[in-house]
């Protein structure tokens, strides 16, 4: 189904302004921790976010915390439950998702931005 929420997958997360500690939640901005979010599940089957941080990762929907952040890798899973959720741009992305699949049979590929992150 291509209008399945599932089929939705991660592109990147890139902060463009944060105050973290530099060589702990600053590392958000590391190459190394940032290359691991592309392909990753965001949504399941009923429109939950599955999307986070966790250690250890189990899931195709996890990312590996950041270590000696515990407060900036639940900032980032709470921020990615608040955005893509309910009272953030979920209700948009299921529309658009299921705008797209109706007119072409394909599901959405696109960038979703906010002021703290972007998820594309």
């Amino acid at each position: 189904d291509p209008a399945a929420p599932s089929t939705l997958k991660v592109k990147g997360l890139t902060y463009y302004q944060h105050a973290e500690t530099p060589g702990l939640g600053g590392e958000v901005d590391n190459e190394l921790w940032k290359a691991k979010w592309p392909g990753r599940a965001i949504f399941a089957d009923d429109w939950t976010v599955r999307l986070e941080v966790a250690k250890p990762v189990s899931t195709d929907a996890q990312v590996d915390a950041i270590s000696g952040a515990t407060l900036t890798s639940n900032g980032v899973t709470n921020m990615l439950k608040y955005w893509l959720g309910p009272n953030g741009f979920g209700p948009y992305v299921k529309t658009v998702l299921q705008k797209n699949a109706a007119s072409t049979g394909e599901p959405v590929v696109g960038n979703l931005d906010s002021q703290q992150g972007d998820v594309r």
